[in-house]
């Protein structure tokens, strides 16, 4: 059997990893709110309702469209709210705001929590409006809506790039510029790995690239999110809406 001090050695250490992971639960519970309150989510949901007055015409006009028409008009929505994702990251306290003992990416998925409520909100809209037609009723929303969640990831990923390059926090200068360039090389894909095709004779094998790029995306997205710019283990590298000191 192991000596006595061995034992209350390990009993020692174990509970001060409890204890330093009960620091991090309480840290990261007072951050959520304060973090929610400066997610910036007026340009998302400014760039949604836009998104929705693009799709309301036809239906406010009772024009018929063709189906390849309509997936257009939601693919401008799925642009439009990608460009909104971009400002999700932004803060401009990043000079301000002190280093904080909690992992990148918990930041970041509590500014990605309101995101994804108001850009699925404005998406659930804008298919609400476009299937108000009857020649709509056989649109297939359902790969479209794996297009415009993958979009919407592109326009995440990017978010945490332009913040880290940006000295005031203000990341989405770079990250919708970067977003609209890779829609823009979406576009000139030649047919054989292209992506934004018509209803017909290609469209299942074109959305099982889009559900590679989008696992793709979340995977590039965990990477840039857990990589460590400080050596000191556990601080955190994107923006945070308050500063807390260790007691």
């Amino acid at each position: 059997m192991p000596p006595a001090d061995a034992i209350d050695a390990s009993g020692q250490a174990i509970g001060r990893s409890a204890l330093r992971r009960g620091g991090r639960l309480r840290t990261a519970a007072v951050l959520i709110w304060p973090t929610l309150r400066a997610t910036r989510i007026s340009p998302l949901l400014t760039a949604g309702i836009v998104g929705v007055a693009i799709v309301t015409p036809p239906a406010v006009t009772g024009s018929v469209l063709h189906p390849d028409n309509h997936i257009t008009l939601l693919r401008l929505v799925m642009a439009c709210v990608g460009l909104g994702v971009t400002f999700t990251l932004d803060d401009p306290a990043k000079p301000t705001t002190e280093t904080l003992p909690v992992p990148a990416w918990l930041a970041a998925l509590v500014r990605a929590v309101p995101a994804a409520v108001v850009g699925g909100a404005c998406w659930a809209a804008a298919l609400m409006v476009t299937r108000s037609g009857q020649e709509t009723a056989s649109l297939p929303y359902a790969d479209l809506t794996r297009e415009a969640a993958t979009v919407a990831a592109v326009a995440f990923l990017a978010s945490p790039i332009g913040w880290r390059r940006s000295p005031r926090g203000i990341g989405s200068p770079l990250a919708a510029p970067m977003l609209l360039l890779g829609m823009t090389v979406v576009a000139l894909l030649p047919a054989p790995v292209a992506l934004l095709v018509g209803v017909g004779e290609g469209w299942g094998a074109a959305h099982d690239r889009w559900t590679y790029l989008l696992a793709g995306t979340l995977l590039a997205t965990a990477g840039v999110l857990t990589v460590r710019r400080h050596p000191r283990r556990g601080a955190s590298t994107l923006p945070h809406a308050c500063k807390v000191r260790a007691r």
